[in-house]
């Protein structure tokens, strides 16, 4: 079933119930006025009559043909003297006692009737109606009520399909539109914008926004595919290319294998860093989670310096250290994280050429600063330094794959960090990760 049936359907038990309620309520209060309204109106015809007779009256006794209560809803006139005898009736007398006066019930023909007695100088006017006019006029508002109601139930229940196909049109839109994306992958499509800002109008622009980001993430996809297929081209057709020759050159000369298989071993080593940073990244884009302990950063710090200066003998290693809280981290996750930001300086500083390494606090927070006196980055790659494969000028070309700050802010945001790079006054780039104590 649609959901305009079933919202059809929803409001029409919904109006259905009001419908109900509010025929009961106008039956309740109209049917408890019959009664005084027939009160009235016999009192209105006795006073009538009253005023109209002379003194005295000569005795017809009941006219011939008059009302029976007892098939009849008129009201009748009966005419009493003092002593109770009949001086005239347009119907059936009733029986009611000598000298009472007022609204009193009795029976006239064996059927109950309603009677508003009055005084009159010669005796008693009666007014007389039987009391299934009552039950008739209830039963006629009721018939009238429920006419009313069952017109209304359909008129309703047509209003209601109407409006409802009206206010989800653009739900069908979206539903359209998204059977549409999914045959042709077109991801630059999108709804209208709604004209009001109701809950569709919202649900219109959250869709459309929907669709911006996941273009862009789309897009992104693909040129991270594309880099990265670009990337593992150059190493495997060195590989593919060396083995050829060792293939077709079984006699080649000492030298020349020996070149040929070293520039094999090191396009391997190349594109199995490269793999391992795709794998990083990809667990990174599947949402991983580290497992956070206390992390002392400094010490941390201390110790990757130690080892960096063995790997890096020909660059002045400085680090520099104040005490600081534990932060809340992974501790070989932040170790990358120094070690990326390392070999990124010291990939893009010269031989006998300076990396300062310090940790300090702010607030509650640790920063892990890594500068360099390299060339610098150039103006307006502060922030694209970040994205996956992007390369500087060639004055900082290190030949990387240009992962490797990706996967560095990857794990500064994974422990609820920030990271930015600038230029320092040295002219080279500077590294600031801020991470949250534990």
């Amino acid at each position: 079933m649609s959901i305009r049936a079933r919202v059809t359907l929803f409001g029409l038990a919904v109006v259905g119930g009001v419908l109900a309620l509010f025929g009961i309520v106008v039956y309740v209060v109209l049917a408890a006025g019959v009664p005084p309204t027939q009160d009235q109106a016999l009192a209105a015809r006795s006073r009538q009559v009253a005023a109209a007779l002379p003194a005295t009256v000569a005795v017809a006794g009941e006219v011939p043909g008059g009302a029976d209560p007892a098939r009849d809803d008129e009201i009748y006139v009966v005419v009493l003297d003092r002593s109770g005898r009949v001086l005239l009736a347009t119907g059936r007398p009733p029986r009611v006692p000598a000298g009472r006066v007022g609204f009193l019930t009795a029976s006239a023909g064996g059927a109950p009737v309603r009677v508003h007695a009055r005084p009159w100088t010669g005796g008693t006017v009666l007014a007389v109606q039987t009391t299934r006019k009552v039950s008739n006029d209830r039963a006629g508002l009721a018939i009238l009520i429920i006419v009313y109601v069952l017109l209304a139930f359909p008129v309703a229940g047509v209003a209601i399909f109407l409006v409802a196909g009206r206010a989800l049109r653009p739900l069908g839109q979206l539903a359209a539109l998204a059977d549409g994306i999914g045959r042709s992958v077109d991801l630059t499509r999108r709804l209208p914008p709604a004209p009001r800002a109701d809950a569709l109008g919202r649900l219109t622009t959250s869709f459309n926004t929907m669709m911006d980001r996941l273009a862009g993430v789309f897009e992104a996809q693909r040129r991270f595919t594309a880099d990265a297929s670009h990337e593992l081209r150059t190493p495997l057709t060195t590989i593919r290319s060396n083995a050829g020759f060792l293939l077709r050159h079984p006699d080649a000369a000492p030298a020349d294998r020996e070149a040929a298989l070293r520039d094999i071993a090191g396009e391997s080593e190349r594109m199995s860093r490269l793999v391992d940073s795709l794998l990083t990244l990809a667990r990174a884009d599947a949402g991983q989670r580290l497992s956070l302990v206390p992390v002392d950063l400094a010490g941390l710090a201390e110790s990757v310096c130690r080892q960096a200066r063995t790997l890096h003998p020909d660059r002045e290693i400085s680090c520099a250290t104040t005490p600081t809280p534990d932060v809340a981290g992974d501790r070989d996750a932040l170790a990358q994280l120094i070690w990326i930001l390392l070999d990124n300086a010291a990939k893009y500083t010269q031989a006998g050429g300076t990396i300062w390494v310090a940790v300090t606090q702010r607030g509650r927070r640790a920063q892990l600063h890594v500068s360099d006196d390299g060339p610098g980055l150039p103006p307006g790659s502060e922030h694209k330094v970040f994205e996956r494969f992007h390369r500087a000028d060639p004055a900082r070309s290190g030949g990387g794959a240009g992962l490797g700050l990706s996967i560095a802010a990857w794990i500064v945001r994974a422990h609820g960090g920030t990271i930015v790079a600038a230029n320092n006054a040295r002219g080279g780039a500077s590294f600031v990760a801020e991470l949250p104590s534990h």
